[in-house]
């Protein structure tokens, strides 16, 4: 039941993008669209779920399929279904308040917007990143008139697809905490960098020398820069970088429930590396506590010996009974940017930037 909800849905994705390039002019009368092989290259998905979406076409008598000439476009199809409702807005899609920093962001996004005068829809999809597809490619069918996307993408496979529909959008798009270099999408990002560096370098300045780098979602670009920041500081401080000190683990399950099970899960196989490190730099604030945790199960003392910082002050960071260290990120400045490069663009203005970096700030509590 589970793969045939989600084919309907792949299969409502491909529908809605293929009929908006209709309606958008791409593909216009008398044009062959593309084989359905071709297309389902593009999409990654099945020929079948392909040749479903074109029936469709077919059945609101808006392509033509013929032996040998392939199939081509008859008849041009309305830009909004006349029955849709006509939003004229702008969109903000994210994960749920649930996820760190996505309701701060939503803040400062929606303040910008009331003071440019523009209507904006919020929607969430938790962590289902196809479902966000499907909401982004019938955006068009109710005048959105652009979207700021803030994605959960957990794997490379995932942001193959992600990046293609982002591709075929109609209108503007700006993303957050993610960038897809050649995309002509900006974005908008926290600064890891100077994030992974002035973390480490804060543990650096009080004299300790063992300082290790603990994270997950280790193959994104903001994770990837975060570790450069960490590499840079044991560099300028003459300490020489020790491979058994890291751990950069790919995987990455989102659970809102528990946020902090999987962070423990890794810090206990990390710990058990025995290094006997005096400090350990974590990417996020939840892989901070489930160190944290890892280290108090194992009678280690918090405050104590090991000194642990976290990066993004989120909310499991204010919640923590111990005042943990860590980078403020500006999530309602990021949220405010993102609407202001938004709106630029649906002026159809130029940006000169593709990616809008922001720095936060150290904020210093008992655990670093």
């Amino acid at each position: 039941m589970a793969l045939q909800s989600e084919s309907l849905t792949k299969q409502n994705f491909v529908f809605a993008q293929l009929h908006n390039r209709i309606a958008t002019g791409v593909w216009g009368i008398g044009d062959q669209i593309p084989t359905e092989e071709e297309l389902a290259a593009e999409f990654q998905c099945s020929r079948g779920t392909v040749g479903r979406a074109v029936a469709r076409l077919v059945q609101e008598k808006l392509v033509e399929r013929r032996t040998r000439s392939g199939t081509r476009v008859i008849r041009m199809a309305s830009a909004a279904n006349p029955a849709s409702l006509d939003l004229d807005a702008c969109a903000f899609i994210y994960p749920g308040d649930q996820h760190v920093g996505g309701w701060r962001m939503l803040r400062g996004f929606q303040q910008a917007a009331f003071a440019a005068k523009r209507r904006t829809l919020t929607l969430s999809a938790g962590t289902d990143f196809r479902k966000e597809a499907e909401i982004v490619g019938r955006l068009a069918e109710f005048n959105v008139k652009g979207a700021v996307l803030f994605p959960v993408i957990t794997n490379p496979e995932e942001m193959a697809y992600y990046s293609q529909m982002i591709l075929s959008c109609p209108f503007p798009v700006v993303l957050l905490e993610l960038n897809l270099p050649g995309m002509r999408r900006p974005a908008v990002v926290v600064d890891g960098l100077h994030a992974g560096y002035t973390m480490t370098k804060h543990l650096l300045d009080q004299g300790l020398r063992r300082v290790g780098f603990f994270s997950h979602y280790a193959w994104t670009p903001f994770i990837r820069d975060r570790y450069l920041g960490y590499r840079q500081a044991l560099e300028e401080a003459g300490v020489a970088e020790n491979e058994k000190w890291v751990m950069l683990e790919s995987e990455m399950n989102p659970n809102f429930v528990d946020p902090i099970d999987e962070p423990r899960r890794m810090a206990e196989s990390f710990l058990n590396r025995k290094m006997d490190l005096e400090g350990i730099v974590c990417s996020s604030d939840n892989m901070a506590v489930g160190m944290l945790q890892a280290l108090r199960d194992r009678g280690v003392a918090i405050p104590g010996p090991v000194k642990i910082t976290g990066m993004d002050d989120c909310a499991v960071a204010a919640a923590s009974a111990i005042p943990l260290t860590t980078y403020r990120v500006p999530y309602e400045a990021m949220g405010l940017r993102a609407f202001e490069c938004l709106n630029t663009l649906m002026r159809g203005e130029h940006l000169p930037v593709s990616e809008v970096q922001l720095r936060g700030e150290l904020v210093t509590g008992q655990t670093g």
